[in-house]
């Protein structure tokens, strides 16, 4: 294929694909790789280019990364600090990047984690703990473990160790550093990894109550991991904790919607209701519910409310059109889109797609009209949230 153009989902299926048949053979052959790394290494960078020769230096890197944290897994000597740093040098020695250890020193550290060689894990996670979310949960945990040992054999202590105190220190850090929970790391869905960041979060919500950081990053994690489980736990901490922050109670609003449950979406739009009750936007999600009942009368309850505290017109009206829509009420829907558009002519494109989207709702097609649902309603509350919520 050298010299092709492959689409991106084409040629990453590939390199997994590589990257798989790499993994069979350091499980099938970690002795003979361990006594013969450089030759090894060699044998990957030349699989690799011959296959890829147009691979960006990014994926170049997290391939090599990858196969060095199987390597790691793999072999009986990775808790020797001595081999580690012989499979960091040969790996680094082939890869593209500013810092060719970065990756590495990481996956190091992870390794000595799960052989629970925390002391030598340490270094190796400190460097990069600003780096990767993944990383500096693992250093915290790496502290957190030698508290537990420290615990184990000092059966009466009562006051927090100065391991333990290290490890919420690193979690305040964490909190503070980090406002994404994205890693870059090949290996950052490895169970044992994905358990250590879960134990953290859960111990800093214990030890910080009153700080909903620690809650945000685990719903942000959870949401991205389509962990059903621990988002529901961080919405049940989130509105027992932090009842009055309402980013927490739309995300716990919009939880419940997903999940078919009616009547927890509607306590929390009373929650929201008792915490900001000047609001309109506890009122605007009082209508979206009601737009999934279709129930007339909870409908204009809400809408007279919202008027009443000044909810902007063009809202009321995308959200009066969006009731009729789902009410399943044709010849309304099109006309107030056609006052609408003679009402702000500055949202005339975004009328138009809403046009189509009525029309592929209004067909018999049941599959088209899951789908335009969906991205009808999408739409609306991207609208409306950017109208309603202050910046």
């Amino acid at each position: 294929m050298r010299g092709e153009t492959l689409s991106e989902a084409v040629q990453y299926e590939r390199i997994e694909m590589l990257k798989l048949d790499f993994f069979d053979y350091i499980q099938k052959n970690h002795h003979k790789i361990d006594e013969k790394l450089p030759v090894f290494y060699g044998y990957v960078i030349s699989a690799l280019n011959s296959s890829f020769p147009l691979l960006d230096s990014k994926d170049h890197d997290l391939f090599l990364d990858a196969i060095s944290f199987k390597i790691l897994e793999t072999s009986p000597r990775a808790a020797d600090a001595d081999f580690v740093e012989t499979v960091i040098e040969n790996a680094a020695r082939f890869k593209k990047g500013k810092k060719p250890k970065a990756g590495l020193e990481i996956a190091a550290g992870f390794r000595m984690v799960k052989a629970g060689a925390f002391p030598h894990a340490i270094p190796y996670l400190r460097k990069y703990r600003s780096h990767d979310i993944m990383a500096h949960a693992t250093l915290a945990y790496c502290y957190y473990a030698l508290s537990l040992q420290e615990i184990a054999r000092h059966r009466d202590t009562k006051v927090p160790s100065e391991m333990e105190l290290n490890a919420r220190e690193q979690m305040l850090e964490l909190a503070r550093v980090h406002r994404s929970i994205k890693t870059a790391l090949p290996y950052g869905t490895d169970p044992a990894l994905l358990r250590i960041f879960w134990m953290m979060i859960t111990c800093a919500i214990e030890w910080f109550p009153s700080n909903p950081a620690f809650v945000r990053l685990g719903l942000a994690k959870a949401k991205a991991d389509h962990n059903h489980e621990m988002r529901n736990e961080m919405l049940k901490i989130a509105r027992a904790r932090f009842y009055d922050d309402m980013g927490l109670l739309r995300e716990a609003f919009h939880f419940a919607i997903e999940e078919g449950n009616g009547s927890r979406a509607a306590d929390v739009v009373k929650q929201m209701r008792q915490q900001a009750p000047e609001s309109s936007e506890p009122l605007y999600y009082g209508m979206l519910l009601a737009l999934r009942t279709t129930k007339r009368s909870g409908y204009q309850t809400f809408r007279k409310q919202a008027e009443e505290k000044r909810m902007p017109p063009d809202v009321l009206g995308l959200l009066d059109l969006s009731f009729s829509l789902f009410s399943g009420l044709e010849k309304d829907v099109y006309t107030r889109i056609r006052i609408m558009r003679d009402t702000y002519p500055s949202l005339d494109h975004y009328l138009i797609l809403i046009n189509y989207l009525a029309h592929d709702i209004f067909s018999e097609e049941e599959t088209r009209v899951k789908k335009a649902k969906k991205a009808y309603l999408d739409a609306v509350e991207a609208y409306c949230w950017r109208r309603l919520v202050p910046r």
